[in-house]
């Protein structure tokens, strides 16, 4: 571990529950003024003309929508082609959707076409069937949130794994911020699954 070799287990067991504490509390404080962040896990702000349209983060300036190649606005075409269709069928849900439903094997077509960005998270919401699951777990995550807290042993990495992920990403830029925080807490609730 870290420099533990002379200690007892319980020292060990006592110094890792002080650290998840210390770690925890740092996510529940968030970005306010006294939240210690060293500089190289907080960089500073200079991305207005360099982010591309998924949220990611460049060194030099993005081409212009003017400069997307011939392949480049075929495929866009095509996607805005299919939004439509697609926004229809989210609407009708139950002729598409659900197992044995009269055009379940279309939707299943149109999936391997491809789906349009901008639907992607709602038909993962309907596939997943995710609101019958939330109401049949209805507060399971934040049971499993309470248990990491105190007693997951994946904390530690959990919070390393964070300042690495997406440093790129506007989303999770700034250190501790609400989707840093988020992000945390599922890792966390799922670390006790």
């Amino acid at each position: 571990m870290y420099g533990t070799q002379d200690m007892s287990e319980a020292e060990q067991r006592a110094r890792i529950r002080e650290e998840r504490r210390q770690i925890v509390d740092r996510y529940d404080r968030g970005r306010e003024d006294e939240a210690n962040i060293d500089d190289w896990e907080d960089p500073k702000f200079e991305i207005y003309h360099a982010q591309d349209r998924y949220g990611f983060i460049h060194d030099q300036r993005l081409p212009d929508d003017f400069g997307r190649s011939a392949r480049e606005q075929k495929q866009l075409d095509k996607e805005m082609s299919r939004v439509d269709k697609w926004v229809k069928m989210l609407s009708e849900g139950n002729r598409w959707f659900p197992p044995g439903a009269r055009y379940r094997e279309k939707m299943v077509e149109r999936v391997w076409k491809g789906v349009p960005e901008r639907m992607r998270g709602t038909l993962w919401r309907i596939l997943l069937d995710i609101d019958r699951i939330k109401q049949e777990q209805e507060g399971k995550y934040q049971e499993m949130k309470e248990i990491a807290r105190k007693h997951s042993p994946d904390i530690r990495q959990i919070d390393l794994d964070i300042n690495r992920t997406y440093r790129d990403h506007i989303m999770f830029r700034e250190r501790y911020n609400s989707r840093q925080q988020d992000l945390f807490h599922v890792l966390a609730a799922y670390s006790m699954y």
